[in-house]
Order: C-alpha cells, then sequence, then structure tokens
C-alpha cells in the first residue's frame, strides 16, 4: 500500500467516525447520537459564534474527508460514512432549548435527534435531491438539509412554548 493510499485510508477512518460507522446495528444513527454528545458539549461550552465558526469548519473538513472516501472505495453514499451525520446532528441543536435545568436540555437535545433522524430518514421535500449531489457534495448535503429541517421544525416547536433557543442568542 503506497503513502497516498494511507493517507486516504487514514481519512477515510475519519470520515466512518471508526469504528461508530462500522456499528452492526444502524451506523447513521450512532453517529448521530455522537453528534448529539459531542454537540452538546460544545455549545454548553463555547459562545455561539464560536460554536458556528467550528460547526462551518467542521462540515467543510467533512466534506473532504467524504471525498476521500469515496477516492478510496468508489461508492455511492457509503453507509460507513457518518461524519455527514454528526455535521447534520450539530446543525439541529442549535433548535435546542437554552435553560439552566437540565431536564429541558436534554428533552430538547431528545427532541433535536429524533427530528434529525426523522429529515435524514425519511428524506422529505427537496432532501432527496441534495442526496443526488455529485461525490461528496451529495454526501454531505442531504444530512445539511436535514439538519436545518430539524433545527427550524424543533425552533417552531419551543418558541411557540416560549422557550430560549441557542440560535436567538446570536441577536441578543
Amino acid at each position: 500500500m503506497s503513502i497516498n493510499q494511507k493517507f486516504l485510508l487514514y481519512l477515510s477512518r475519519l470520515a466512518e467516525a471508526y469504528p461508530i460507522g462500522h456499528s452492526k446495528y444502524a451506523p447513521g444513527t450512532m453517529g448521530s447520537l455522537i453528534g448529539v454528545l459531542v454537540g452538546c458539549f460544545l455549545i454548553l461550552n463555547l459562545d455561539i459564534q464560536f460554536y458556528l465558526i467550528f460547526l462551518i469548519i467542521f462540515i467543510i473538513i467533512s466534506y473532504f474527508l467524504c471525498e476521500a472516501h469515496l477516492k478510496l472505495y468508489n461508492i455511492n453514499d457509503p453507509k460507513e460514512v457518518v461524519i455527514d451525520e454528526i455535521s447534520g446532528q450539530f446543525i439541529a441543536i442549535l433548535g435546542c432549548v437554552q435553560s439552566d435545568k437540565s431536564i429541558y436540555i436534554f428533552l430538547s437535545l431528545l427532541l433535536s435527534f429524533i427530528l434529525f433522524r426523522f429529515f435524514d430518514i425519511t428524506k422529505v421535500g427537496p432532501i432527496k435531491k441534495f442526496e443526488n449531489l455529485p461525490n461528496g457534495i451529495g454526501i454531505m448535503a442531504d444530512d445539511i438539509v436535514a439538519g436545518l429541517f430539524a433545527l427550524v421544525t424543533q425552533a417552531a416547536i419551543l418558541t411557540s412554548l416560549n422557550q430560549n433557543i441557542y440560535i436567538k442568542t446570536l441577536w441578543n
């Protein structure tokens, strides 16, 4: 194996969030769960502006990791690549409750997780069209849009219940 192939293999493993992407049971759901856990830690410990900068950089890096995986294996939308689910979940949790009560945060994160998985699995509306884009863009785009759908849906639900959400802190 050449040095270039070893490097691609290393990048590919990052795209898989190895070993999460090789889980026998629902690797995409496991990736989303990792996204909720890591994202929750980050969003609770970073200012919202730094979280958004992190999110943009993470999505760009994730795209390149997906491209590396495709170069190595040449498979369209491989199930073992879960970095896209993690990225989408990072977007969805922006709609979580900003509260001092941990039960509200937990329920909000659970809602974020459920909504993201719903939109990612069903691919309602334009989400399916984004999946059909070529290469790493197609791998990433449908999950980004599913994350945005989950974010908007959760924000609408929580705002209707007069709850502060993280994204609102941008305007406070």
